[in-house]
């Protein structure tokens, strides 16, 4: 039987082909759909949980903007008063405040976009997991640099090298450099925080602080004080998470309504193929009811050619999906807040098999009407009407 569907669906090989190409674009779009989404929520939790803070204070302006760069290790166009930081650590139920300066410096002949940060050690105490390679130490004097291990391999520095910023007109010795985080870390120049508010001509400036509490019940209590801080606002990152969520939510629903709208049109092209092999093939149906086959043998017939269909289709929009995830996360992460460095799409098996179900359950629903009508036809008429 399913010998004698392959070999029919064969016979229109161009049909078949095009028929094939709409079912493999809807499945790898649906797989995608999937696999970003669950991948991008569990690798934000994983982002966030590692910031290893409750909450920080940023300029005013946009709370969420401004967190999502600083988070994501991106250059803000606005400041605050280094105050911010002498109020936050004033806090009775702050326990650690580190503070940041950023800037961005254009590499327009190399494509690319460098990002310093001005820190001091506090920051280690909210990143422990930071490890540094061999012959590397921690940031010493205002003429060091600390890279992490992207921004090592584009410069091609390694711990006591020198390195010359010509937009700053600053040498500074590598320190050391981090080994590789998955972060946004990796990417960054790190360097002493009155070295970069000197660097940028921006003395006794903050772009950020982030705060770690002594007990996160206390999160609402101190948000509230921190918000009194002049020049400054609180964004704590439950509110970040909550968000971001709902934000790609949103994105997700207008996918899988797009995901939907391209099954739909994958049933409706195996509905055509069907009927139209229904009513080319009158003849070759009223044989073989002539020759004794069954009505339930008909159906069977053309639906096992029409999950062929479906399965074929299905199969090959999982390997679209798994060559051109890739592609996709290029095409997508520029527009999410606090996207990961590391590859969102992830094929699972568990959406390989939804994927798959949903397919073979959209064909064969498909291809089940032009098989009822296939059974149907008498011998008789189907020799007559041929």
């Amino acid at each position: 039987m399913l010998l004698l569907a392959l070999k029919n669906l064969i016979r229109r090989p161009a049909r078949t082909l095009l028929t094939l190409s709409g079912l493999a674009i809807s499945t790898a779009l649906l797989a995608c759909l999937l696999s970003f989404g669950q991948g991008y929520e569990q690798s934000l939790h994983v982002e966030l949980d590692r910031m290893g803070m409750q909450m920080m204070l940023v300029p005013l302006g946009c709370p969420y903007d401004a967190a999502a760069r600083v988070l994501k290790g991106r250059a803000l166009d606005v400041s605050m008063p280094e105050r911010a930081l002498a109020a936050a650590r004033a806090d009775p139920a702050v326990a650690i405040a580190a503070p940041m300066y950023a800037a961005a410096i254009p590499r327009l002949s190399e494509g690319r976009t460098d990002l310093w940060v001005g820190i001091d050690r506090t920051t280690l105490l909210l990143k422990p997991w930071w490890k540094l390679t061999p012959g590397s130490h921690w940031l010493e004097g205002p003429d060091s640099v600390l890279l992490g291990s992207d921004a090592a391999e584009a410069e091609m520095r390694n711990p006591g090298d020198l390195l010359y910023s010509p937009e700053t007109r600053r040498s500074l010795r590598v320190c050391g450099v981090l080994k590789r985080t998955g972060t946004s870390d990796d990417s960054l120049f790190f360097v002493k925080l009155s070295t970069a508010q000197s660097m940028f001509h921006h003395p006794g400036r903050l772009t950020a602080v982030d705060i770690r509490l002594k007990d996160p019940t206390l999160l609402s209590d101190a948000a509230a004080r921190l918000q009194q801080t002049p020049g400054a606002q609180v964004v704590t990152l439950t509110e970040m998470m909550g968000t971001f969520l709902n934000m790609v939510g949103a994105a997700r629903s207008l996918t899988l309504a797009i995901a939907l709208v391209a099954l739909a049109i994958g049933a409706l092209s195996v509905f055509n193929t069907m009927m139209a092999s229904v009513l080319e093939r009158t003849r070759e149906m009223g044989v073989l009811r002539a020759l004794g086959i069954s009505r339930l043998g008909v159906l069977r017939l053309m639906t096992a050619e029409a999950l062929l269909l479906s399965a074929a289709g299905g199969l090959l929009g999982t390997a679209l999906a798994l060559v051109g995830g890739a592609w996709v996360e290029r095409a997508v992460v520029p527009f999410l807040p606090l996207a990961p460095r590391t590859g969102l799409p992830s094929l699972t098996a568990a959406a390989f098999l939804d994927c798959a179900s949903l397919i073979s359950l959209v064909g064969l629903a498909a291809g089940l009407y032009p098989a009822i009508q296939a059974s149907r036809m008498r011998p008789a008429e189907a020799l007559r009407l041929e």
